[in-house]
């Protein structure tokens, strides 16, 4: 059965960057209670990119998987998730979201 895969580019807010790794701390722990696992959480630097980027680059790109898209929906509800979501929300100012597979 395939995995379901997420990736997210994630934008974050002048300033945003100690609200945001506080965030992380609380809720990147979370996913294996949901069958969720991160592959991969890359801090990309300009050099790295072989195709001209126009505009900004991601602050974090993030690939995780999950065994299904329930198990992410039930992960996106975590009640502790919740509590802390101002710390994403008021550091975040995007994500781009690509999701593949179950």
């Amino acid at each position: 059965m395939d995995k379901f895969i997420l990736t997210q580019l994630i934008y974050l807010n002048d300033g945003g960057e100690k609200d945001f790794l506080e965030f992380e701390s609380i809720v990147l722990p979370l996913l294996e209670k949901y069958g969720g696992k991160l592959m991969f959480r890359i801090r990309p630097a300009s050099e790295s990119f072989v195709y001209p980027a126009e505009g900004e680059l991601p602050y974090e790109v993030h690939i995780i998987s999950f065994e299904t898209k329930d198990d992410f929906l039930r992960f996106k509800s975590d009640p502790v998730r919740a509590e802390h979501l101002h710390l994403g929300t008021g550091s975040i100012k995007k994500i781009i979201l690509f999701e593949a597979g179950a």
